[in-house]
């Protein structure tokens, strides 16, 4: 039998495959404490819930006045934006002098745009009306909701955009008080993400398909997203950023198209395994964000044989299509909910009976 070991890792050789080492004296970069760190993480809750609300509300919201294709469409602008938007905010944020810090201002400034947006979301209809919409959407009477469609879009827009700027400079400010301890970091924002999910789930689970009380549901997000803001901004005091001396001339055009070559020379520079890496990362994503973004038409239309048309407006007088449009939200967020209360329950049940109390998984 050949043996295939290559040679640089026979006899626990590893030195030629280790991760570049600093040589030299070390200042260790002491991060915030646990308890600072999770109050600061805490936004990451808000904004796991905003890109639920996409999938769970906005989206069914669109699809009872726009065809299907159209809603798949209009759900391609968030990683577009995040395309453009991520590296232009990053870049802007480094750069930021502001006597609050680099990152707060961008938060704050952040939160209160998504209030804002949600808010005006949940008048869209009497915003359509206003301008001229009419019907019910009820088969045989005539519908117009034309603007109710283009302000719906237009606040689509306004929402990815804001949740991209506040996820890019959440994840910036975690990074910048963690300190050496990174991965604890991401783990807590991981964390409150879930728990964000999660209270998406229940609200629906508790009161039905989000997109018919939308103007309560997305006054819960503005709700949520200020507050948690408010505490990031509060735990983490940021000291005045200083530009060095080369970079105080550089226009904001120079910072934008430094961190977009930036980007490409990463691209064109990647080791093999890390594009391996890249290609697997986004097969995962993917795969998560189609079946997020279609699980809903799947059951509420063929599963149930629903019908999506003016199903949002249809209160008390819905068909049985129509009803049937709307009752998939509770077996599908609800599901979800059920299942991870059965996980944590069982958790803990294998943590105190069988499991070591050191098992990765009581760590959960």
């Amino acid at each position: 039998m050949l043996d295939n070991t290559p040679k640089q890792l026979e006899a626990g050789n590893y030195d030629s495959q280790a991760s570049p080492t600093f040589k030299g004296e070390r200042k260790s970069v002491v991060g915030a404490s646990i308890p600072q760190l999770l109050m600061i993480s805490m936004t990451r809750m808000a904004i796991r819930m905003a890109w639920t609300a996409q999938w769970s509300a906005l989206g069914p919201y669109l699809e009872t006045m726009i065809p299907k294709y159209a809603v798949q469409l209009a759900q391609i602008i968030c990683p577009v934006t995040g395309i453009l938007v991520v590296p232009t905010v990053g870049a802007f944020s480094d750069h930021s002098t502001s006597k609050w810090g680099r990152r707060r201002p961008f938060l704050l400034n952040g939160a209160i745009a998504s209030a804002i947006c949600w808010t005006a979301m949940g008048y869209t209809r009497q915003i359509g009306d206003a301008l001229g919409d009419y019907g019910t959407g009820k088969k045989g009477k005539p519908t117009d909701r034309t603007w109710t469609i283009v302000f719906t879009i237009l606040f689509y827009v306004w929402m990815d955009i804001t949740a991209n700027v506040m996820q890019t400079l959440l994840n910036l400010l975690i990074s910048d008080f963690a300190g050496e301890r990174q991965t604890l970091g991401a783990a807590l924002g991981q964390g409150w993400s879930a728990l964000g999910a999660e209270m998406v789930s229940s609200y629906i689970y508790a009161f039905g398909a989000a997109h018919l009380t939308l103007r309560w549901f997305l006054f819960m997000l503005s709700v949520v997203m200020v507050t948690t803001v408010a505490v990031a901004c509060f735990f983490s005091q940021e000291k005045p950023h200083e530009k060095p001396e080369q970079q105080r001339s550089d226009t904001s055009w120079v910072v934008v198209n430094k961190a977009f070559e930036s980007i490409y020379n990463s691209f064109k520079t990647l080791p093999g395994e890390l594009f391996k890496y890249c290609i697997i990362v986004f097969c995962v994503m993917y795969g998560y964000t189609a079946y997020n973004g279609n699980k809903g038409q799947f059951f509420g239309i063929e599963v149930y044989g629903g019908s999506a048309k003016g199903a949002n407006i249809c209160a008390r007088d819905c068909s049985a299509a129509q009803d049937a449009y709307n009752r998939r939200f509770a077996l599908l967020e609800g599901t979800r909910t059920s299942f991870s209360v059965f996980w944590a329950s069982s958790t803990r049940g294998l943590c105190r009976g069988y499991l070591r109390p050191r098992s990765f998984l009581c760590r959960c």
